[in-house]
């Protein structure tokens, strides 16, 4: 188990430290993931500025989940905090979904299957977690 939750983990990690530098240093970045995420966008100076400081937060989840990666028991707050903001992310992604409509074009099923990936991600870093921290506590 503690190998499945490493690997979540690193996947995370990777992730985000890509989005988060790729936001930050490479223009053509951010229009990719707009495509990925099947976003409609303004790229005005406005916009692209404001990219940057989610990157920088972006770059930071990744490098906690690297962190909780290399001891997932030791760093358990870490796992549970990012489970944490996923589920906030999901949460946000339906309530505000006719926001993100309006302004991004991201129809509700698309905001509806991004959030159960992110809920199930969630919910295996949690129970992963719970099992790793279980079999290190009792020994």
């Amino acid at each position: 188990m503690k190998q499945i939750l490493q690997a979540l983990l690193c996947f995370v990690c990777a992730a985000h430290v890509v989005i988060g530098v790729g936001v930050n240093l490479a223009p053509g970045f951010p229009p990719l993931m707009a495509g990925i995420y099947g976003a409609t966008v303004d790229w005005t100076p406005q916009f692209t500025y404001i990219l940057k400081p989610l990157g920088a937060f972006m770059l930071t989840v990744g490098l906690l989940a690297g962190i909780a990666a290399t001891d997932p028991a030791r760093h358990s707050a870490v796992v549970y905090a990012i489970a944490a903001l996923f589920v906030i992310r999901s949460a946000q992604r339906v309530v505000f979904a006719d926001e993100t409509l309006q302004a991004f074009g991201i129809t509700l099923a698309r905001d509806v299957a991004v959030s159960c990936f992110f809920l199930a991600l969630a919910a295996a870093l949690v129970v992963l977690g719970r099992t790793v921290t279980a079999a290190a506590t009792s020994r």
